[in-house]
């Protein structure tokens, strides 16, 4: 007995073929009529943000990102989302999201970077998420990057541990910038930070060493940022009041505000007058 395979009649073969094109094109023509409405919805929060009405655009911007998401249309309402709530609404929280979208769905690497650039920036200055920007720079520094950019991310990292109060961390990573920069002029911030740890843990003539060591090397830089000043303080927490007062003397003339200088070289006299041994001190 011979079994004869049943096949599909050729109607009906037609007929599904027909309704697979009928769906297809349904489906192709629903998919171009959304990317319309949303191509509209772009241009609305495009006149929106020119009104100044900035959080209408958000609105806008964020529709076309949640309906379209992996299209070049999402990646620029992303783009825009991203600059409205950064510059116009100072939303950081709602800026790094959209900052974040541009770093999985771009194709340029260029964007990418500058989209991590910023997040890790508004945590550090704006959120002040110190142990989030430490994670976000320390991505940086596995992208490409400048040698200056090497300084400033890793500069910003331990300023971040800084912050934090987890000062050994912190001077860990200033003595490594300092290690590897050499001389460079970029490095006067790290060794202002290390003088400022050194302060804050108290080891002084240390902090002094760092402090003179700036004002030689770095001298018109050190006018403009004052150096002699927080030299001046070192000393004073110190009670060498005759260091403090002979900084301070040193600097009066370029300082922005002489009298202010004046006032604190007339009370480190007068402290310095009350020390066992000066003259007109008694027991």
């Amino acid at each position: 007995m011979t079994l004869k395979l049943q096949t599909e009649p050729k109607f009906f073969s037609k007929l599904s073929r027909g309704y697979l094109l009928t769906a297809f094109i349904f489906l192709a023509s629903m998919s171009s009529c959304r990317l319309s409405q949303d191509k509209i919805e772009f241009g609305k929060g495009q006149s929106a943000s020119e009104a100044k009405d900035y959080r209408r655009a958000l609105e806008h911007y964020e529709q076309v990102v949640k309906r379209q998401t992996n299209t070049d249309l999402a990646l620029e309402a992303a783009k825009e989302a991203a600059r409205v709530s950064y510059y116009e609404l100072k939303d950081y929280r709602k800026a790094s999201e959209y900052f974040q979208h541009i770093i999985l769905y771009s194709k340029v690497s260029a964007d990418r970077i500058q989209a991590q650039k910023k997040i890790a920036e508004l945590n550090f200055s704006n959120l002040q998420n110190y142990k989030q920007a430490i994670i976000e720079y320390s991505k940086l520094l596995q992208l490409p990057h400048s040698a200056g950019e090497e300084i400033e991310f890793r500069l910003a990292i331990a300023r971040s541990f800084f912050y934090q109060n987890n000062f050994f961390q912190a001077l860990v990573e200033v003595d490594s910038i300092l290690k590897a920069a050499g001389d460079a002029e970029d490095v006067f911030d790290a060794m202002e930070l290390k003088a400022n740890i050194l302060m804050q843990t108290k080891k002084l003539d240390e902090a002094v060493e760092v402090l003179k060591l700036m004002t030689a090397k770095y001298p018109e830089k050190s006018k403009e940022r004052q150096t002699g000043l927080l030299l001046a303080v070192v000393y004073e927490e110190k009670k060498d009041f005759a260091k403090a007062i002979e900084t301070l003397t040193s600097i009066k003339d370029t300082y922005p505000s002489p009298a202010f200088i004046e006032a604190r070289i007339k009370n480190l006299k007068e402290r310095q007058s009350y020390l066992p041994g000066a003259h007109g001190w008694r027991k």
